[in-house]
């Protein structure tokens, strides 16, 4: 048995089935045996339910119990409402927080401290090869291509980028 055959169960038990579709079901739970068992442990169900359900009754009567739930909606519309307090409430409402993010701060500070993060990497010790090569890059759209060219630069050009990354930084 499925989960949509058990579903039609339910439905039928509580009339929302149409009367073809309640006539097809109770065809079906005829010949199986285990949707006559699911059906008969729903309907104990559903009757212990209902004959178990609390009753609540209104001591006013339904139209004098909505006028005063309508009441209260209104002034509560129209009264001004108090001013926000900015004191020091919150911080003791959210002091676990505030402590576990002001550690996490103090860690990642002190990390970033020990480690030299935050420092200037030292970039001038590697050897970068792309200051001996250049590049030419070429786009066509209607051909949906990208051409980069690398080629090696003549010596002359090597020894004119030397000067200027010096002049640079003098």
């Amino acid at each position: 048995m499925n989960r949509e055959f058990e579903l039609k169960l339910q439905a039928y038990l509580d009339g929302e089935l149409g009367a073809r579709e309640a006539r097809d079901l109770e065809a079906r739970v005829q010949t199986d045996a285990e949707a006559q068992a699911l059906l008969a442990e729903l309907r104990m169900t559903a009757g212990a339910l209902r004959g178990n359900e609390p009753e609540y009754r209104v001591p006013d009567t339904r139209e004098f119990y909505w006028s005063k739930i309508d009441r209260a909606i209104e002034a509560a519309d129209h009264s001004p409402s108090a001013p926000r307090s900015w004191g020091l409430g919150w911080l003791f409402r959210y002091w676990p927080q505030l402590s576990g993010a002001s550690v996490a701060a103090l860690l990642l500070l002190a990390a970033t401290a020990h480690f030299h993060l935050l420092s200037k990497p030292g970039w001038d010790d590697i050897e970068n090869p792309l200051s001996e090569t250049g590049t030419f890059c070429f786009r066509s759209e209607p051909d949906r291509m990208t051409l980069v060219w690398v080629y090696d630069r003549p010596q002359e050009d090597h020894a004119q980028d030397s000067e200027d990354s010096l002049d640079g930084m003098n």
